[in-house]
């Protein structure tokens, strides 16, 4: 089996908590030799609504651009991201569910500055707008802040030490289940898959019943091929695909400069596999 990658479906853009613009991304790409890739912001789609631009970077680079998503969303203090792909990005309902989820990320970003204030660390909002060059405020773009300010030698630090889960200044974000990811996304008329399932915990049954309540609410797809997963990983999740007969999705998660050791294409779908996906969708 050829296993040259050629789509890349995970990535992200300075829209959400990368350091490259969409065409930065595309051009990377094309590089690279993929042939697709999908542009999975978190929970934005902002640098996407541009369709001629996105054509214009399709024409000059030679890329295909799928438009995605990543939704953040949590279960039983568990991060759980759900991607969604070929988008219809004129659907007003859709929007207004980001534009809801997007308040339920700034009252974290002020419960965040809240309790770094109280630990005297102070990261302004307009610290965070100065560095910010979409719409969305991530954890990454406070470690840059703290970074620039010289609270921590290192990015991996301010994680570690304050906004990770067993951070000082962690706050769990309020609760978005992946079910109701699941059903907007579907409603919306995407391609649903479940991102890197072993992530979310190292408890397989407790994943595997995450799967099988998704499935029931229209889940198609499983990120299989992810970058940090081990062949063994890949082995066990493409049996739980197969399973629950979910397509296999796979991408690096680029996030530029802010995941250096992640390289663009390095993970994702080779012909087949992608070939694999175009037929379950009937597209392209």
């Amino acid at each position: 089996m050829d296993e040259k990658v050629i789509a890349d479906l995970h990535t992200h853009t300075v829209n959400s908590d990368g350091t490259f613009t969409v065409e930065e991304i595309v051009k990377k790409a094309s590089e690279k030799g993929l042939e697709v890739l999908a542009i999975t912001d978190h929970d934005t789609v902002d640098g996407l609504l541009d369709s001629k631009k996105l054509e214009e970077y399709e024409k000059n680079y030679g890329v295909k651009i799928i438009k995605g998503i990543e939704m953040s969303c949590n279960l039983n203090g568990k991060d759980v991201h759900i991607l969604g792909y070929f988008l219809n990005l004129e659907d007003q309902n859709f929007l207004n569910e980001l534009k809801r989820i997007s308040e339920i990320r700034n009252e974290r970003n002020e419960k965040i500055i809240k309790k770094l204030a109280d630990l005297n660390i102070p990261v302004t909002m307009d610290d965070l707008n100065e560095i910010v060059k979409g719409n969305v405020i991530s954890k990454a773009h406070f470690a840059e802040v703290m970074l620039k300010k010289g609270y921590v030698n290192c990015k991996s630090d301010a994680f570690k030490n304050y906004l990770g889960k067993n951070g000082v200044a962690f706050v769990e974000k309020r609760d978005y289940k992946p079910v109701d990811a699941v059903r907007i996304l579907i409603k919306n008329g995407a391609f649903v898959s479940l991102a890197h399932p072993k992530l979310i915990t190292e408890n397989t049954d407790e994943v595997e019943k995450l799967i099988d309540e998704l499935v029931k609410h229209g889940l198609r797809g499983l990120e299989v091929n992810y970058y940090s997963f081990s062949k063994s990983d890949k082995e066990f999740y493409k049996k739980i695909a197969e399973k629950y007969n979910l397509i296999i999705t796979g991408g690096s998660d680029f996030h530029g400069g802010n995941r250096v050791n992640v390289s663009l294409g390095e993970t994702g779908l080779n012909a087949s596999e992608f070939e694999n996906l175009k037929k379950s969708l009937k597209i392209m």
